[in-house]
């Protein structure tokens, strides 16, 4: 690591002519086809090189980042050091050098300043490595710049890390939306920090319904039930996969009768916390899930709450009444727009995402 340090230099003492010569012979040398130079002879003249540049100055190291930076055998302790230097020497060796490898990368970004991450972060073909590298200084131009970047690799922990980023930074939300890479499990987090047209978005895309996981495990259902439901993990994986949403069981014991009952109390009686946990309970979903939809002040997942429970849209507004919020608001709108869009099962299938992640907490 070393070798890549941004270089420490006394500028004002001028460069002198054969000083400038000798670098501009060396760098002609490193630059010759591999016919006419072994990879020995290079390296050689590349460790001549890269001492006279080091005790240069910013004119002639500027020369040398430009003509190294189309060579593809350069010598890469040279090209490191070129590109860690100060950014106007940089520039040329980070936009256009082909030959930097990603451990070169990794020492660049590490080494040098945002600007000389903003630059790696356009370039073509960034592997995951160098992307999560960029990612993790968790700079919003570098990251967003990295987010347009198509034909950057993402692994699946980076997403997760600039997915958890997205709450505090909005901008890049819409950017996360458009990756290709991005999993549902994904994108049903991020929709908690994102507007209503970036909600609409990824209901539009992750939202699916669950054909063939039911026809697939139709026979299963009677298969864990003569088992009593013994395995959590099999217990599980079916309620996602579920055709139902709501315990008709918890249903015959309610005192409100319905979860529809539950709703006409809530208009009348507010969100006190016996009416979250009831309509939990006849939901099939997590307290904690209910709360969250409640104190989200947009409505789309209430909406999303009573589209996969079968209620109907006047439930959903005796809900909306009970939280005092008003019925002609753009929120109110907005949910009426999602509640329309979806299906039941395709409702089913995000409301399942989030319960859970719910239980993945505990």
């Amino acid at each position: 690591m070393a070798d890549a340090q941004p270089l420490d230099l006394t500028e004002p003492v001028a460069t002198p002519r054969t000083r400038a010569i000798l670098a501009r012979r060396l760098a002609d040398i490193v630059g010759l086809p591999s016919s006419r130079i072994t990879p020995r002879e290079r390296w050689i003249v590349g460790d001549l090189l890269y001492d006279v540049i080091r005790a240069s100055e910013l004119e002639l190291r500027q020369r040398c980042a430009r003509r190294l930076a189309g060579l593809s055998d350069a010598p890469h302790r040279l090209l490191r050091t070129l590109a860690c230097d100060k950014f106007e020497v940089a520039e040329p060796i980070l936009e256009q050098c082909q030959a930097l490898t990603d451990f070169d990368m990794l020492e660049i970004v590490s080494a040098g300043s945002m600007q000389h991450r903003l630059t790696i972060a356009k370039r073509e073909n960034l592997s995951e490595t160098v992307s999560a590298a960029l990612a993790a200084y968790g700079e919003p131009p570098v990251v967003e710049r990295l987010l347009r970047n198509r034909t950057a690799t993402l692994a699946t922990p980076t997403l997760d890390h600039l997915v958890g980023a997205a709450l505090e930074e909005s901008g890049y939300a819409q950017l996360l939306i458009r990756r290709e890479e991005l999993r549902p499990a994904q994108a049903f987090r991020l929709f908690w920090g994102c507007e209503h047209m970036d909600r609409f978005q990824i209901l539009e895309r992750f939202a699916v319904d669950r054909t063939i996981l039911l026809e697939a495990s139709e026979d299963i259902f009677p298969m864990a039930s003569q088992e009593s439901w013994s395995d959590p993990m099999v217990a599980r994986v079916l309620r996602y996969i579920d055709r139902r949403q709501r315990d008709r069981e918890a249903s015959e014991r309610s005192t409100y009768g319905s979860l529809e009952g539950v709703c006409e109390a809530m208009a009348m009686d507010g969100a006190h916390p016996d009416i979250v946990s009831e309509i939990a309970n006849l939901a099939s979903v997590d307290h904690r899930l209910v709360a969250r939809m409640i104190e989200d002040m947009a409505g789309e997942p209430l909406a999303i709450l009573c589209k996969a429970t079968g209620l109907k849209w006047p439930s959903f507004q005796n809900m909306w009444r009970g939280l005092g919020r008003r019925e002609d608001s753009d929120p109110c709108h907005q949910a009426r727009k999602v509640f329309d869009s979806l299906s039941v099962e395709k409702a089913q299938t995000v409301l399942r995402y989030w319960n859970l992640s719910m239980e993945d907490k505990d």
